[in-house]
């Protein structure tokens, strides 16, 4: 990675960004999950399943946290902007406990 590249980054190295980047793309990644997994059914029934105890629900969850998964493999391993991994990981760990919370 050039050096260029290296100072552009690291002006995103910054906890409060991880945050917004981690809060942000859960909502991505459910409204890609709709758009992959939601056939025919209308968004308002797919929040329902989402919200509601249901067979999909899990799946849906889990899916709106791959989004995270890959900024986290990005923000860490490739680009080292370790203080962005500290706010993406607590923002991913709040919405798994939220998301065991809501399926069981």
């Amino acid at each position: 990675m050039g050096l260029k590249m290296k100072e552009k980054l690291a002006k995103f190295d910054k906890v409060f960004y991880g945050v917004v980047i981690g809060t942000i793309l859960p909502i991505i990644g459910f409204i890609l999950s709709f758009w992959v997994k939601g056939g025919l059914i209308t968004f308002e029934r797919y929040l329902d399943l989402t919200l509601k105890s249901s067979d999909y629900q899990q799946d849906i969850l889990i899916f709106c946290l791959i989004p995270n998964m890959l900024a986290f493999y990005l923000s860490n391993f490739r680009w080292q902007l370790y203080e962005f991994t500290k706010g993406l990981v607590v923002v991913t760990v709040v919405a798994l406990l939220a998301l065991i919370i809501i399926t069981y």
